[in-house]
C-alpha cells in the first residue's frame, strides 16, 4: 500500500511553456489568486485560533480556572511549536495548495465540536491540543508558497501584504466574536465561526497553487532574471540548503528574538480583553473593540512594512525590526498604563499594532528568511515558529498564574493586580528588541566587507 502521506508532496515539474506571453499571463492570474487565497484562509485560521481569548471572562464563570486557561492555551501554543517547525521543513518538500486548506478544515472542526460540548477541563486540553496541531499547518508553508511565486527582491513586500492575514483574522475575532459572545453567548464563539470555515477551507483548496515548475512556468526567481539567486537555487539541493539554515547562528537570533515577539503578542491577544475587563472595567464589546484597533492599524503597519525596510531604510531588515521594536513598547507603555482615557488608550493600541505589523513582518520570518536559500524557506520559518510559539506557551504559563496569585476576594467580589503582569510584557518587550542588534551587527560587517572587495578590485583593476 502506498503512502497516504505522499498525496501532500509537490507535483513534478511539467513541460516548459514556451510562449512569453502565456507564461506573463499564468503568473499573473495563479499570483493574484494564490495570494488571495493564502490570505483570507490564514486570517480564518486566526479565528479559529482566538476565540478562547475572548470568552476567558465566560469560561471563568463556567468554573475553569485562570491556570486552566492558561494551561489550555499553552498547550494549544505548544503543539503549535513542534507543527511549525515540522511544517516548515516538510513544506520545502510539500504542495501547499493541500496543506493550508486541510490545515483549515481541521481547526473548524475542532471548534465545532467546542462549541457543542460540555465545559469539561480535560476535553478543552485535547481539543486546543488537536487546534494547535492544524493552526501550524498556515504560516511557513503560505511563506514557502510566497517564496515560490516570488523572487527575493520582491518577497519582503509581498510577506507584508501576507501580514494583513494575522490582522483581519484578529480583527474578525476581538470585534465580531466579542459580539457574538454578548448577543448569543460564549459557544458561538466558536460554533459559528467554525462552521463558516468548513465551508471555506474546500473553496481555498480550489484557488491555492503548487510550485510554478508544476505549471510548466520558470521559477520565480528565474522569471524575474535575479541570476545571483537561480544559481544559488541550483547550486544546492533542499536538504543541504535546510542544514545550512540550521547552522547559520544569526538565523537563531532572529528566532530568539522571535520568542519574545510571541510572548508579548500572544500576552495581548490572549490577556488584552480580560486585562480591560478586570483592570480597566471595559465591557467586553469596548474591550474587544479596542483590541479590534490593534488589528486595523496592524495590517496597515504590515502593508507597508516591505516598502518601509526597503524605503527608509535601504533594505535593512534588522534597522527596521528595532525601529519598529522601540515604536511598539512605546504603545504597549500607553496601553497599559493610560486606560482611564479610553481615546488615549485606543490611540496607544492603534500605535502597538502598527509597529506590531511591522514586526510580525520581520521578527515573524522574513528577517530569518532573508538570511537563506529560497530553498530553505520553510526551514527558516519552521525555525523561527518553533521559538516563537515556545515564547507563546510560556505567556500562557506565566500570564495565567500571575493572574490568579494576584486575585483578591473581598465580599464576594473578585479582584486582580495586573501590576506584575505589566512588567512581564514590558521587559519581555525590549529583549525582543535586543536580540536583533547581533544580527544589525552582521549585516553592518558584511556590508562593510563587501564595500572594502569592490574598492580593492578597483585597485587592482
Amino acid at each position: 500500500m502506498s503512502n497516504p502521506l505522499r498525496w501532500f508532496l509537490t507535483g513534478p515539474d511539467t513541460a516548459r511553456i514556451k510562449d512569453p506571453a502565456i507564461v506573463k499571463a499564468t503568473y499573473r492570474k495563479r499570483r493574484i489568486r494564490g495570494v488571495t487565497a493564502m490570505t483570507i484562509g490564514y486570517a480564518m485560521y486566526y479565528v479559529m485560533r482566538l476565540p478562547l481569548g475572548v470568552a476567558k471572562a465566560p469560561l471563568l464563570d463556567e468554573g475553569l480556572s485562570a491556570t486552566q486557561l492558561g494551561t489550555i492555551g499553552a498547550a494549544m501554543t505548544i503543539a503549535i511549536a513542534f507543527g511549525k517547525f515540522f511544517n516548515g521543513f516538510i513544506g520545502d518538500h510539500a504542495n501547499i495548495r493541500k496543506i493550508i486548506p486541510v490545515g483549515l478544515l481541521g481547526a473548524a472542526v475542532v471548534n465545532t465540536v467546542l462549541g457543542l460540548s460540555p465545559v469539561v477541563y480535560v476535553v478543552f486540553l485535547v481539543m486546543w491540543v488537536l487546534n494547535g496541531c492544524f493552526q501550524s499547518m498556515g504560516s511557513a508553508p503560505a511563506t514557502v508558497s510566497l517564496s515560490q511565486w516570488f523572487p527575493k527582491s520582491q518577497l519582503a513586500t509581498w510577506y507584508g501584504f501576507f501580514g494583513i492575514a494575522h490582522y483581519l483574522g484578529e480583527g474578525l475575532t476581538f470585534v465580531g466574536t466579542s459580539f457574538l459572545v454578548a448577543a448569543l453567548g460564549w459557544r458561538s464563539a466558536f460554533l459559528i465561526p467554525g462552521l463558516i470555515c468548513i465551508a471555506l477551507a474546500f473553496v481555498i483548496f480550489h484557488f491555492m497553487n503548487d510550485r510554478p515548475q508544476t505549471y510548466g512556468l520558470p521559477s520565480a526567481n528565474e522569471y524575474a532574471g535575479e541570476v545571483e539567486e537561480v544559481q544559488e537555487e541550483k547550486s544546492h539541493t533542499t536538504r543541504e540548503a535546510q542544514i545550512e539554515a540550521i547552522k547559520n547562528p544569526f538565523v537563531w537570533c532572529a528566532a530568539l528574538s522571535a520568542v519574545f515577539l510571541g510572548i508579548i503578542r500572544y500576552s495581548v491577544d490572549s490577556w488584552g480583553v480580560i486585562f480591560l475587563q478586570e483592570h480597566a472595567g471595559y465591557t467586553i464589546v469596548t474591550a474587544g473593540s479596542t483590541l479590534g484597533i490593534i488589528s486595523v492599524t496592524g495590517g496597515i503597519g504590515s502593508v507597508l512594512s516591505g516598502i518601509i525596510s526597503d524605503k527608509v531604510f535601504r533594505s535593512r531588515h534588522a534597522v527596521t525590526a528595532i525601529a519598529g521594536g522601540i515604536l511598539m513598547l512605546a504603545g504597549l507603555m500607553g496601553f497599559v498604563t493610560l486606560f482611564d482615557n479610553r481615546a488615549l488608550c485606543m490611540a496607544s493600541a492603534g500605535v502597538y499594532g502598527f509597529a506590531l505589523g511591522i514586526e510580525l513582518s520581520f521578527l515573524g520570518g522574513m528577517l530569518a528568511v532573508s538570511l537563506v536559500s529560497q530553498k530553505a524557506t520553510g526551514a527558516a520559518m519552521g525555525m523561527v515558529g518553533l521559538l516563537a510559539y515556545f515564547g507563546a506557551t510560556l505567556q500562557e504559563i506565566v500570564n495565567g498564574r500571575l493572574m490568579d496569585l494576584s486575585k483578591v476576594v473581598s465580599n464576594g467580589v473578585t479582584t486582580y493586580d495586573f501590576s506584575t503582569i505589566i512588567q512581564f510584557w514590558v521587559v519581555s518587550t525590549a529583549l525582543m528588541v535586543a536580540f536583533v542588534v547581533p544580527v544589525l551587527i552582521a549585516q553592518i560587517r558584511k556590508e562593510h566587507n563587501e564595500h572594502n572587495a569592490v574598492a580593492e578590485d578597483a585597485i587592482h583593476d
